[in-house]
């Protein structure tokens, strides 16, 4: 019972003998009868009289007196009632002493000369309420209660009186001596409330603590306390605890003394002793913690108590009271047991100095750890109530009691980080609580490794030797359940930093967990897998797929742990797993990890496994092809990929699924339902796309093997598409409506309320499937719920609004321009799979849907038309023999005027061939519908091969592009064939098509030149890169050094008499953003051999905020982006830069010749004048690019530089932007050509290719002598796309020399 407890139910609680009929006539004589109650102030003005007269008389007994007395009680009692608690009585103070003096003798009086238990009857007879009986008793303890109440004064005389020594022995006798029989007083809960509250009040001032120390009473009731009496009065002991509590928190020096001088605590702890084995432990725990309570209450004034309860062997009993739970069997934790934790805690807090210890940190330690010496919060000062907990968690299984301990710990962590140091430094509590860690009950293990976890991620620090210990647990028992909660706190630990995986493989972690699923996998190999049934917990399965997690998180990252598991030899042991699902993901994940030092055995593991898995194992081909979609994100799984049959595997894979999809499917896929198998199909052409983004090797052999034919083949043995027409079937009928678009289809298809027919719903799958392969999205949506087109939408949207949100001022012209060109369709980077889908279309058919079959065809058929929209998309499907395929897959609607696709086929070839076209397709073309042509024109056709002149291509350069088909037969005429006269016509029509320009803009009128196109929203960067333009040697460098494919002397650099850079550029599209990516003509870059930073020597580039040319010949580190100061760009050297704004010059879509000549002059000084289009547009005097590059002033003779540049933007300056411009013929003069020079480039245009050594005069006979406009030693490099090839390493390696090789190296 608590002191607030008993005030509430003291304040306002119905007196017994408050009713008016109860009234003493003393009261009722002074007031009407029958008429109105008087208010407080009219009894309190009675009262005060009446007390008056009550001290004026003269008694002759004190019998008379304490009748006198009590006479007025009554009202007294009243008016405190009806003032609702508020005494506005003058004469209080008298009154309470007379009150406390008549309560303190009739006490004495009931007491004296009586043995105890006699005693205790007798008072408690006199503090009952006894009805009519002699009442006065309680009517001096009510009255003495209210008056205790009131304020200190009147309290201090009440203390003076000697009722609070009285009061404590009447507590100690009810509390001792239990009543024999059922008296009012012990059901009378009010008497007992008044009682104790009347000892709380007398408790809270100084003057009645010094009563109640003035005697032993106080002495006798604490030891009672703890003598733990069988035959306590049971009723009266909450008060005793609560009035005792009450004179603890007092804080008062003189209790302190009074329990000094009667060895009230040794006394009390001796008793404990004694009784500890013997009584219940709830009821020792909760007198020691009486006890206790007065030693912590204490401490603050004064150590003395302290220092009795630890020469009283209060540690040992401690811990002798906490034991005696171990084995209890509770529920719920005792409240005499919690507050017991909390007092020990409390102890170990306590002590004169703080505690001394040696700094003992093990390194390494996470980033962010710091060893605090300074106590910032409650620390440990007191060892040997720290070993109380720490022995109770050692020697107790209870799951409360070892919870307990845990949670104290963590508190006291809490408080001051640096406990734990000072703690674990001493006692090794943490460190010797692991060993027995298996015997405690799992709670308790799961808290301990969550206090494990706090000291890693809340504390920053590693514990060593305890992870050595947890360790050695893991070791010792491997099977046991702690284990399986160990490893769960190391794998969490292990995710949260990856210092651990340096940690744990140095500790040998590595290695244990390693030979632990050797063992395993040797077993499962032997017995075979068991079949894993869901919802059924098997611990040992369990542990098991927590090792391979733990390992596979271990390997994360980490180089070094992947070795030491190859070195382990552990890879054929993993693949074991990959068979049961339960293991799956994490064996699939230490593999990933694995590729990363061998990707070769990766890929030659899961592709193996693909091939290797039956027909049944869906699930595992799907996880495979997963994994192998994460690994194809790296530059190293494409090659690994390629060289590991990579390609193979998955096209046998998809052979493997041959009428699967089909209605109804083969026996053998009877069981697999179409949504796995197109799931299937979905995952496989994901890590077609994935191996093949990207990369121009895997593109190459993809392209050179045939394999998207192998592809195509493939898919039409699925099943869900028909069959090629015949030339002789019948044509489908088709009403000549407007049929959907087919990205409407495509979201159809992949609607879950789709109303297509299943085979048409999967065909149009997979077609949406090629046709983002086409453009190398796939890989990016591996989810069939919705169209993988979907993820375009987001980015295309984007592009809009960036191209809409740039502000409206003078360069807004570029997006009008931009309009204007063809480049804003979907670029094509597989051209092979837009042939497949044209192979698919003819087959895309639904017997039952003939009307929707043809639907679907007639927009396939416009989507492909769009897709040849753009230049770009027409050169790259040409290249890919896009023509052929047309005139083999789709030979029936070419020749068939009637067929509903004849015409967007028809439109389709003229587009493409306006680009390039090969002579034996043209013939087979020429040829459609007409019987053998005679042999002479057989021999005009072979002896003419038409070449597109649409942009981009000149004619020697159309002409490579070559076949990859042969010619095919057109085939025998059909009745529905064209006539003769028809086909002549349609071939005309075509013709003049093709050969007619595709733009009607004047400056696209003329045939373009060859060109290379620089788009910088693809991947941000792109350029050419000129490995070697001179190498400047020192005195005694060797000559093997330099680099270039040429003989003779190296030249110098800078060059003595200056020099020219002439190019010609089309820009298509120029970026909107501020700040965005200039458009960077030649950027010369140099390196001193020795030396880590290479410099930017000269650049000139064109800047897209005001659209100013820049010419600059400062030294500037080549360094990153984002490594690069903007101070640095913002603020050029003073004579180093030129810079001329040419906007209005500038038209988007028309080529431009620039041309930028530095003149050489005295000094280091030099003039710099630009053209464009042979106009000059600025000239200014600028210093000349310097002899060294950087800060260097001189160099070691033994020392060389190199001499690079690069067109375009390197990767290094790799930065995402609308721009997209084209370069033409581009030329680097070692001198500074003139203006009449200049004249004659620009008037040559940029379809000239050659080195200006053979020049005939513009306008004069082409018998006159050809002149050479530029020495030929002085053309340092001249560039042009009709020299251009394909090269492999091994060619690079052969044309190149050393020194390029590595230049080039280093750009790849």
């Amino acid at each position: 019972m608590e002191a607030e407890d008993i005030a509430k139910a003291g304040d306002r609680a119905p007196d017994p003998g408050s009713s008016n009929d109860g009234r003493p006539e003393s009261v009722q004589a002074h007031f009407p009868h029958g008429g109105q109650s008087p208010g407080p102030d009219a009894l309190w003005e009675v009262l005060e009289g009446k007390f008056l007269e009550h001290k004026q008389e003269v008694f002759r007994t004190p019998d008379e007196c304490r009748k006198s007395l009590l006479s007025l009680l009554p009202l007294f009692l009243k008016a405190w009632e009806h003032s609702v608690g508020i005494i506005c009585f003058p004469s209080i103070q008298m009154l309470a002493e007379d009150v406390s003096h008549q309560l303190a003798q009739d006490i004495q009086k009931a007491l004296a000369g009586k043995p105890a238990e006699q005693a205790r009857a007798v008072a408690g007879q006199l503090l009952q309420w006894k009805g009519d009986v002699d009442q006065g008793g309680y009517l001096l303890l009510k009255s003495a209660y209210v008056l205790t109440g009131t304020d200190s004064e009147t309290l201090g005389r009440v203390a003076e009186s000697g009722l609070p020594a009285l009061l404590l022995q009447c507590l100690y006798l009810f509390f001792v001596f239990p009543s024999e029989k059922d008296e009012i007083l012990e059901s009378n809960l009010q008497v007992q409330r008044m009682f104790v509250q009347m000892l709380l009040n007398i408790c809270s001032e100084s003057q009645g603590l010094e009563g109640l120390v003035s005697g032993t009473e106080l002495q006798s009731l604490l030891i009672a306390t703890t003598c733990l009496r069988e035959h306590s009065c049971c009723f009266w002991k909450e008060p005793t605890f609560c009035v005792l509590r009450a004179i603890s928190k007092t804080q008062n020096l003189s209790i302190i003394q009074y329990l000094q001088a009667m060895d009230c605590v040794k006394i009390s702890l001796q008793n404990l002793s004694k009784l500890a084995d013997t009584f219940p432990a709830p009821d020792v725990s909760e007198a020691v913690g009486l006890i206790l309570g007065f030693v912590k209450d204490s401490y603050p004034i004064s150590s003395a108590l302290l220092l009795e309860f630890e020469n009283g062997e209060g540690y040992p009993l401690l811990l002798k009271v906490l034991l005696r739970y171990d084995g209890l069997s509770q529920s719920e934790v005792d409240p005499h047991l919690e507050e017991l934790f909390r007092l020990v805690m409390w102890l170990t807090t306590c002590g004169r100095s703080e505690l001394k210890v040696f700094d003992s940190i093990t390194y390494p330690q996470r980033e962010g750890f710091k060893f605090h010496h300074e106590a910032s919060g409650a620390t440990v000062k007191n060892l040997q109530a720290f070993q109380v907990l720490q022995n109770v968690f050692l020697k107790a299984n209870d799951l409360h009691l070892c919870s307990q301990v845990l949670s104290v710990i963590r508190t006291l962590w809490n408080w001051n980080a640096r406990n734990f140091f000072l703690l674990e430094w001493t006692l090794q509590p943490i460190s010797q609580f692991v060993e027995l860690l298996h015997l405690k009950p799992a709670p308790v293990q799961m808290q301990f490794f969550q206090l494990l976890e706090a000291l890693v991620f809340e504390l920053y620090y590693v514990p060593h030797e305890i992870l050595r210990k947890v360790q050695r647990l893991i070791k010792e028992s491997p099977e046991s359940p702690c284990t399986l909660v160990a490893l769960q706190s190391i794998h969490k630990i292990t995710g949260g930093d990856p210092l651990f995986t340096d940690i744990f493989r140095d500790s040998g972690l590595l290695g244990l967990l390693l030979a632990q699923l050797r063992k395993r996998a040797k077993i499962m190999r032997k017995s075979g897998n068991t079949e894993f049934i869901p919802g059924v917990q098997d611990p040992e399965r369990e542990l098991t797929c927590l090792m391979l997690r733990t390992v596979a998180m271990l390997l994360e990252g980490s180089v070094r742990n992947a070795a030491v598991l190859k070195d382990h030899g552990m890879v054929p042991f993993i693949k074991i797993f990959l068979d049961d699902q339960c293991y799956r993901g994490a064996s699939l994940s230490i593999l990933e990890q694995l590729s990363v030092i061998n990707a070769e055995e990766y890929m030659s593991t899961v592709v193996g496994a693909l091939c290797s898995s039956t027909q049944g194992e869906m699930q595992l081909k799907l996880d495979l092809l997963k994994s192998l979609i994460r690994i194809l994100e790296t530059p190293k799984g494409h090659a690994a990929f390629r060289v590991s049959s990579g390609f193979n595997g998955l096209l046998s894979l998809l052979s493997d699924l041959e009428g699967s999809l089909q209605e109804p499917p083969l026996q053998m896929w009877r069981l697999v339902s179409p949504s796995e198998t197109l799931d299937l199909v979905f995952h496989t052409l994901c890590a077609m796309s994935a191996a093949l983004h990207l990369d121009p090797v895997n593109s190459d052999f993809f392209q050179r093997n045939g394999l998207f034919e192998k592809l195509a083949e493939d898919i039409c043995l699925l099943g869900c598409f028909g069959v090629l027409e015949e030339e002789g079937a019948l044509l489908p009928s088709w009403v000549d409506t407007k049929p959907r678009p087919f990205a409407d289809l495509q979201s159809a298809a992949f609607s879950s309320t789709s109303p297509l027919p299943s085979r048409i719903r999967t065909c149009l799958q997979i077609l949406s499937f090629l046709d983002s392969m086409a453009s190398s999205t796939l890989h990016l949506w591996c989810d069939l719920s919705e169209s993988p087109r979907a993820g375009l939408e987001p980015v295309m949207d984007a592009q809009k609004r960036e191209a809409g949100s740039s502000p409206k001022s003078s360069f807004q012209r570029w997006a009008d321009l931009e309009e204007r060109t063809e480049d804003g369709d979907a670029a094509i980077l597989h051209p092979g799979m837009v042939c497949i889908m044209v192979r698919l279309l003819p087959r895309v058919y639904h017997e039952d849907h003939p009307q929707l079959s043809m639907e679907i065809q007639h927009s396939l058929a416009g989507h492909l038309q769009a897709l040849v929209k753009s230049e770009k998309n027409r050169q790259v499907m040409c290249e890919a023999g896009m023509l052929s395929t047309l005139m083999t897959a789709c030979h029936k609607a070419l020749v068939t005027s009637s067929h509903p696709l004849h015409l967007s086929l028809i439109r389709i070839f003229e587009k493409l061939a306006s680009q390039a076209i090969t002579p034996d397709v043209l013939r087979q073309f020429l040829s459609l519908g007409i019987p053998p042509p005679v042999p002479a024109a057989m021999k005009i056709l072979s002896s003419s091969g038409v070449h597109g002149g649409g942009p981009g291509y000149s004619g020697s350069a159309a002409a490579a592009l070559g076949t990859v088909e042969g010619p095919t037969d057109a085939g025998p005429a059909v009745s529905q064939a064209l006539k003769p006269s028809a086909a002549t016509l349609q071939a005309v029509l075509s013709l003049i098509s093709m050969t007619s320009p595709r733009n009607l803009q004047p400056q696209r009128a003329a045939l373009a030149p060859s060109f290379v196109e620089f788009d910088m929203s693809m991947e941000g960067y792109g350029c050419l890169f000129i490995p070697t333009l001179s190498t400047v040697m020192g005195t005694s460098t060797e000559y093997s050094v330099s680099g270039g494919i040429g003989t003779g002397a190296a030249r110098p650099f800078p060059p003595p008499g200056g020099l020219t850079f002439s190019c010609w550029f089309l820009i298509c599209r120029h970026g909107v953003a501020p700040g965005g990516h200039p458009l960077r003509f030649l950027t010369l870059v140099r390196h001193l051999a020795r030396t880590e930073q290479p410099f930017i020597c000269l650049s000139i580039s064109l800047c897209p905020d005001d659209f100013s040319l820049v010419v600059s010949t400062e030294e500037k580190e080549f360094q990153p982006l984002d490594a690069m100061e903007p101070e640095d760009v913002a603020e050029p050297s003073a004579g180093r830069q030129l810079q001329i704004r040419c906007g209005q010059l500038l038209a988007c879509g028309q080529w431009h010749h620039l041309a930028v000549v530095v003149t050489k002059e005295m000094k280091r000084n030099c003039t710099v004048s630009t053209y464009l289009d042979g106009q000059i547009i600025g000239s200014a005097k600028m210093l000349y690019i310097q002899a060294l590059p950087g800060p260097f002033l001189s160099m070691d003779p033994s020392s060389f530089v190199d001499v690079y540049g690069y067109i375009a933007t390197p990767r290094v300056w790799k930065q995402k932007s609308s721009l997209i411009w084209r370069l033409g013929p581009a030329y680097l003069f070692e001198e500074a050509i003139s203006v009449e020079t200049l004249e004659v480039i620009n008037k040559l245009g940029p379809r000239y290719c050659g080195s200006f050594q053979a020049v005939y005069a513009q306008g004069e006979d082409s018998d006159d002598e050809a002149l050479a406009l530029v020495a030929e030693e002085r053309v340092s490099f001249g560039l042009h796309v009709a020299s251009s090839s394909i090269t492999s390493v091994a060619d690079i390696r052969h044309t190149y020399n050393e020194v390029d090789s590595r230049l080039i190296a280093k750009e790849e």
